[in-house]
């Protein structure tokens, strides 16, 4: 009941950071108060026509970095773990699946993953138009920690 509880409670600050960050090219300050919406945010971080998959850097600071993904059209995050980091997924638009717990789940709006370290995942767009994801990293992700793997 504990473990719900704190999910629970981890899912409501994400989702409160969310509205409470803007989306400037480069990671706000966390120790300011900003506000948006997440299409403002796609919309001042177009996405390049050569690139399939989009990580904008919403905030960061020592303890976390927030950012929104965008996958186009059958584009995929291949299967990979972190080392040192806990990561937290919402789909916020788009449809597609996750790898989770060794087999592929279809995710749409309203689904939340929490993935601990060492721990295989990927994400990946099944459908028609962009899948947008709000990822959170504990603690801040300030180097890459994403080691690829091969699933069969």
């Amino acid at each position: 009941m504990k473990k719900r509880t704190f999910l629970n409670g981890v899912i409501v600050v994400c989702l409160g950071l969310l509205f409470l960050t803007t989306a400037p090219a480069k990671a706000a300050n966390t120790t300011e108060q900003i506000l948006t919406q997440i299409d403002d945010i796609l919309k001042v971080n177009p996405l390049s026509p050569t690139d399939k998959v989009q990580m904008i850097n919403i905030a960061q600071d020592d303890t976390i970095t927030i950012n929104v993904a965008r996958l186009i059209e059958g584009a995929e995050v291949k299967p990979h773990f972190h080392k040192t980091h806990d990561e937290m997924v919402y789909v916020l638009k788009g449809s597609g699946q996750m790898f989770v717990n060794g087999k592929w789940i279809n995710v749409k709006p309203g689904t939340f993953h929490f993935n601990p370290m060492n721990k295989v995942h990927s994400t990946k767009n099944t459908g028609k138009e962009p899948l947008v994801i709000f990822s959170i990293f504990t603690p801040s992700m300030k180097e890459m920690d994403r080691y690829f793997v091969d699933i069969k």
